[in-house]
């Protein structure tokens, strides 16, 4: 059997209180050249910049300067974006390919558009010849509204090469379905992969439970398994891509310096379980 291969990378989100977001915003944050500093100071192959840093506000120029100053890096981007309007798809394609991204993740739903089935069919059917001309693929990330069965049926029904699936390994719990039930369901389609590790414990009053994100390696996620399932199954060859619940700490300061910590931790475990150097 030929075995996927798979590449390690951080995100956007790896890093998400450092670029910030309504309620924590820091003194300096983050911009996509810092980000390609991160990775390549972890020596990861990918860095993927989704939607919480939306890469629409870059100027041509400075997309061009991004893209130069990644490959001189050695540090391949990844875009993302959230919402599927047509106007927004093929901008951020036209993003895709100033980046050289052979990957669009996308998260279908935003606050103002939850398309239901058949729309989410007939707006990616608009853009599957641009994919196709282009060679880039489109990667549907499982998330909080629809079951997985959902996300297998809009890329079987779609039947292109140029859909698949971002399989996170949380998100899912939303819906009431647990990691091992997304693989099962969506390992086959998968085209990247979201590490997000985690722990379930009841709260202190023991009425109910609280899901809270750990460090990779330090919680429930049994990561190896993961892995070695989508590197038989999955679609392709795809990146593996940190993600990381971290509940703030009491200042900024405290939290910025705890989640490089859980980053640096964390990386250093993926490497240590695909048995590249720089594990600890």
């Amino acid at each position: 059997m030929v075995m996927n291969k798979t590449r390690i990378g951080i995100s956007s989100y790896s890093y998400s209180y450092a670029v910030g977001f309504p309620g924590f915003i820091p003194a300096k944050s983050l911009n996509a050249f810092d980000l390609v500093d991160k990775a390549a100071e972890l020596k990861v192959a990918v860095l993927q910049i989704a939607d919480n840093y939306p890469l629409h506000r870059l100027s041509p120029f400075e997309l061009s300067s991004l893209n130069n100053y990644a490959r001189s890096k050695s540090v391949e981007i990844e875009v993302g974006t959230r919402g599927i309007g047509t106007e927004n798809l093929l901008r951020y394609i036209e993003i895709a390919k100033m980046l050289n991204s052979k990957l669009l993740r996308v998260v279908i739903d935003t606050a103002w558009h939850q398309p239901g089935f058949q729309e989410i069919i007939e707006l990616l059917s608009k853009v599957l010849p641009v994919l196709e001309k282009e060679n880039i693929i489109l990667g549907l990330e499982n998330h909080d509204r629809f079951k997985s069965k959902v996300y297998a049926d809009i890329v079987e029904t779609l039947h292109s090469p140029y859909v698949g699936i971002v399989l996170d390994t949380v998100n899912s719990f939303a819906c009431e379905e647990n990691t091992n039930q997304v693989m099962d369901v969506l390992a086959r389609y998968t085209v990247n992969f979201h590490v997000k590790d985690f722990r379930i414990e009841r709260v202190q009053n023991s009425m109910g439970l609280m899901v809270t994100g750990t460090i990779a390696g330090k919680g429930f996620l049994d990561i190896p398994k993961m892995l070695q399932r989508l590197q038989k199954e999955a679609r392709c060859d795809f990146s593996t891509i940190l993600e990381l619940w971290m509940p703030p700490e009491a200042t900024v300061d405290d939290t910025l310096r705890k989640k490089d910590l859980w980053v640096r931790e964390s990386i250093s475990y993926l490497k240590s379980v695909l048995d590249e150097p720089g594990s600890q």
